[in-house]
């Protein structure tokens, strides 16, 4: 195998040679008007992805860095999180960590984020920010946003809402002003189509007010510094550049292929990919009704082996994923976002019906 494998693993996903040479450009100093140009750009891109008005600032850190920023420049009294799967469960760690007051809500591995449980926890009073991944990784796992907004605007407006879109943002439609998201964040290497190493985040005035009155948040991850930086289109400290015109070039092809567009291929996509699965005697991992738009677990109920089909995968120049944590091998993940066209999932999924083939012979 001369050549890298293809990627259907949920992150980090397949980048093209088009979005790989977009990151070979020379070199601009962070404090020129040249670099407040390119993050204009940005900046205005990422609010019409995510239908917003609200800041986009943009970090050089894989979005597991901003776990910490989100809770350290929110948290007062307590945080709730809502747990479904490991990263939302690692979040938790994070708050363990700052040795903040929490408590998690678990759901099972597959089911969405129950909006009756949150209330139920919310109602004690105890806690003034609330944590939920929208997009759970590990199980393929999109949680309703609609209903948590209901909940939040409708009985707990102070509460702070924290949102992480690591694997939903830019293949899912995601409404933040409408919705009242205070903090939703995404790392470039899943949706956004772009190598790993630099995550974008959007604030709300409101999150901004109570940073503000946060002390000792430390320098690193302390929002008021961004914000000093902020109105001259500038970072902080020097960031990726290479990776600003990898997303420069990412916001220009969701523009030439139109929003709606984007959304309804990553719809058809994971109904393609669904429909592979059951019709293959499997099951779908997630609870019905929270199926994930870039992703998609499927149980190995026909106990189809998972190591013999990502070998003779890789040998045909493709690279699985096969569960991921306690799932291994149990149930695997297929994904189908970003760059990822219906013809290369289609493409793929022929390969993989050759290799069953083959082993069934």
């Amino acid at each position: 195998m001369n050549n890298p494998p293809k990627l259907f693993i949920p992150g980090p996903t397949e980048v093209t040679k088009d979005v790989l040479e977009s990151f070979s450009t020379a070199q601009i100093g962070h404090r020129t008007p040249e670099f407040s140009e390119l993050m204009k750009f940005i900046v205005n891109g990422v609010q019409k992805v995510l239908y917003t008005k609200n800041r986009i600032y943009l970090a050089s850190n894989p979005a597991t860095a901003l776990w910490e920023m989100s809770l350290t420049n929110s948290v007062k009294k307590g945080v709730l999180h809502a747990v479904n799967g490991a990263f939302s469960n690692k979040w938790v760690s994070i708050s363990n960590s700052l040795g903040l007051k929490n408590k998690k809500i678990d759901f099972e591995w597959g089911n969405g984020v129950d909006v009756n449980e949150v209330d139920k926890l919310l109602s004690t009073g105890n806690y003034d920010v609330f944590a939920m991944v929208h997009n759970e990784t590990s199980t393929g796992t999109q949680s309703n946003l609609e209903e948590i907004s209901n909940l939040l605007i409708n009985k707990y407006p102070d509460i702070i809402w924290l949102v992480d879109a690591v694997s939903s943002m830019a293949g899912t439609k995601i409404e933040v002003d409408k919705l009242g998201i205070d903090y939703i964040f995404s790392s470039l290497q899943k949706a956004w189509g772009l190598p790993a190493g630099f995550s974008i985040f959007s604030v709300s005035d409101r999150f901004r007010k109570v940073s503000n009155s946060i002390e000792r948040k430390g320098y690193y991850f302390d929002l008021n510094i961004y914000d000093k930086y902020y109105d001259k289109m500038q970072t902080p400290s020097t960031p990726s550049i290479a990776h600003m015109y990898g997303m420069k070039y990412i916001l220009e092809q969701i523009n030439l292929e139109g929003i709606g567009n984007r959304w309804l291929r990553h719809m058809k996509m994971a109904e393609f990919t669904r429909k592979w699965a059951l019709d293959r005697g499997q099951t779908i991992f997630t609870q019905s009704g929270c199926e994930s738009n870039t992703m998609t677990c499927i149980c190995n109920d026909r106990n189809w082996d998972i190591n013999k089909i990502n070998e003779i995968l890789l040998s045909k120049g493709y690279r699985m994923d096969r569960g991921y944590g306690k799932l291994r091998f149990k149930a695997f993940r297929i994904a189908h976002m970003g760059n990822v066209t219906y013809k290369m999932l289609k493409e793929y999924l022929d390969v993989f019906d050759k290799v069953l083939k083959g082993l069934n012979k």
